[in-house]
């Protein structure tokens, strides 16, 4: 598919979406879910950092976080219609709307970028990445959590989620840990961290908008939080790890 009709279908997906992602992030375990999440992208942030670029931010929940690090917090989304929900969940952070393949910031603007889930939406991954370095200041951060495909099960059931549900694009396509490492090192970037994130609690509580089990369970608060305790001590385990449905990755602009 060429890119500007990729583009627009990736703009008219996220047109449909926006509501059902207000959904999402409306339920207090769900929530719960997405800022531990959070937590683990925005560990690697170094202490003192200002900027940070939030590149594909959505409707602005990780932003909202994101600026408490980082003071000068910008978001970029292609879609109109969730930077207005983004307008909403990040009241006074700075938004713009850009395409991730050709970002509109100078050189050296930010000292951190963070991706939370919008590589694989793009078709051109090595210009994603190498906008990422661009915009990075020299010894600048990037951070990216991507879907995972290193288990055989996780890989299969994506496939059918994209290929077959209106609420995913059938060209986008996860990644398997090694090979998203590679891409951010022809890019240009010295990885520094590589570790999975999410089991249990990916599957149950992160997605009430797809799996609306716990939004009817007494004590969902609590059974996200036993969730949560358990996905640690599995992907602290070597042999576990496969089962991890994202893969964060940390990786350094060279000085």
């Amino acid at each position: 598919m060429p890119a500007a009709t990729h583009q627009q279908a990736q703009i008219e997906l996220h047109r449909r979406l926006a509501p059902e992602y207000a959904v999402r992030y409306g339920y207090a375990f769900s929530r719960m879910f997405q800022e531990e999440w959070h937590r683990e992208m925005l560990r690697d942030v170094p202490a003192g950092a200002r900027s940070a670029l939030d590149l594909g931010c959505g409707t602005g929940f990780f932003l909202r976080d994101v600026r408490r690090r980082c003071p000068d917090a910008v978001g970029l989304d292609i879609s109109f219609d969730m930077l207005g929900l983004a307008r909403q969940e990040a009241p006074g952070a700075a938004v713009a709307q850009g395409d991730a393949e050709s970002l509109p910031f100078r050189d050296g603007a930010f000292d951190v970028v963070l991706c939370k889930g919008s590589l694989h939406h793009t078709r051109d991954h090595a210009a994603f990445l190498r906008g990422c370095r661009r915009v990075l200041r020299p010894g600048g951060l990037l951070i990216l959590s991507e879907p995972c495909n290193d288990n055989l099960f996780i890989r299969a059931a994506r496939t059918l989620l994209y290929r077959f549900s209106s609420k995913f694009h059938p060209d986008d396509r996860g990644f398997r840990a090694g090979q998203l490492a590679d891409l951010v090192k022809e890019a240009g970037f010295e990885v520094a961290a590589l570790r999975k994130f999410g089991v249990l609690a990916y599957a149950l509580a992160g997605f009430p908008d797809h799996v609306p089990l716990l939004r009817f369970v007494p004590g969902n608060r609590a059974i996200t939080s036993a969730l949560i305790a358990v996905d640690r001590r599995i992907v602290s385990v070597a042999g576990l790890r496969r089962l991890g449905f994202h893969v964060v990755c940390a990786a350094r602009r060279p000085s």
